[in-house]
């Protein structure tokens, strides 16, 4: 079985492809940031579902949401003042 942390490698190196998936998959709606993001993160739960344990699932995500978050603030950006 792969261990945690070398699981967690292999997420991270998957997660630019996720990202340009799901930008592709919501490219005509616009503000759709929230969602682009919770399609990557159910991607990556799907990826590991059944595959490792909670115990071992609960150690990943405390990696790879926070960098999840992270990476869809700079694919993802909110103009909230276009105007500037």
């Amino acid at each position: 079985m792969i261990g945690w942390f070398a699981l967690t490698i292999q997420l991270l190196k998957k997660l630019p492809e996720l990202l340009k998936i799901a930008e592709e998959a919501f490219d005509d709606i616009p503000d759709s940031g929230a969602e682009k993001k919770e399609m990557v993160t159910a991607a990556i739960n799907a990826i590991v579902s059944g595959v490792i344990g909670d115990e071992v699932w609960e150690r990943v995500k405390k990696i790879i949401f926070p960098i999840i978050d992270i990476m869809c603030s700079f694919f993802f950006p909110h103009i909230k003042d276009k105007d500037k």
